[in-house]
C-alpha cells in the first residue's frame, strides 16, 4: 500500500514496508532545480556587485560586473521559461512521463555528487583552488561509484592540464 501521490506531481511514494515504489518525476525535479538556479544566480549577481574592474575590462568603460550579471540574467530567464513550461503544459520537451533516476542508487549518487560540489566550493573558498581541484574529481568519482583506477588517473591528469593551461598559458592566477 503506497502513501499516495499528488495529481500531476509525483512525490516519491513509499510503501508501508519502507521500500520505494516510484522515483522523483522529471517535472518536479526540474521545477525545484530551476528555482535553485534562480536563487543561486540572484546570489551570484549580488556578489558580482563588488567586482573591481581590472585589465582590459577596466579600459573598456564597462563595469566588471556587467558580463557576469548579463550571463546570470540570461540563466534566470532560461530557468523562468522552464518553470513556465511546466506550469502551463505540465511538461517540457519529451519528458512527459520520465523520472530523474532509474532507481534509488542513482538518486543517492546524484545527491552525493551535489554534496561534493558544495563541499568543493567551500574548500575552494577556505583553502584555495589547487586543493579543491585535486579533491573534487576523485570525490565525484567515489560518489558516482566509479572503481576504475584508470579513470581516477585520467581525471587527475585533466585537473593538472587545466591548471597548467590557465596558469602558464593564459597567465590567469587561480585562487
Amino acid at each position: 500500500m503506497s502513501c499516495g501521490t499528488i495529481p500531476g506531481v509525483a512525490i516519491i511514494p513509499v510503501s508501508w514496508s519502507g521500500l520505494r515504489t516510484d522515483m522523483l518525476t522529471q517535472r518536479l525535479s526540474n521545477i525545484v532545480f530551476a528555482l535553485v538556479i534562480v536563487a543561486a544566480a540572484v546570489w551570484f549577481a549580488i556578489e558580482a556587485q563588488g567586482f573591481k574592474a581590472a585589465g582590459l575590462l577596466a579600459s573598456s568603460g564597462l563595469p566588471s560586473k556587467f558580463f557576469p550579471q548579463l550571463t546570470l540574467g540570461f540563466i534566470i530567464l532560461c530557468a523562468i521559461v522552464v518553470i513556465a513550461l511546466y506550469g502551463t503544459k505540465k511538461y517540457a520537451g519529451s519528458d512527459v512521463a520520465s523520472t530523474v533516476y532509474k532507481n534509488a542508487t542513482e538518486a543517492r549518487q546524484g545527491l552525493a555528487v551535489l554534496a561534493v560540489a558544495v563541499a568543493s566550493y567551500i574548500i575552494w573558498s577556505k583553502f584555495g583552488f589547487i586543493i579543491m581541484a585535486v579533491l573534487m574529481g576523485p570525490l565525484c568519482l567515489v560518489a558516482m561509484g566509479i572503481r576504475s583506477p584508470k579513470i581516477y588517473i585520467v581525471v587527475l591528469l585533466l585537473t593538472g592540464f587545466v591548471y597548467v593551461v590557465f596558469t602558464q598559458l593564459l597567465n590567469i592566477r587561480l585562487v
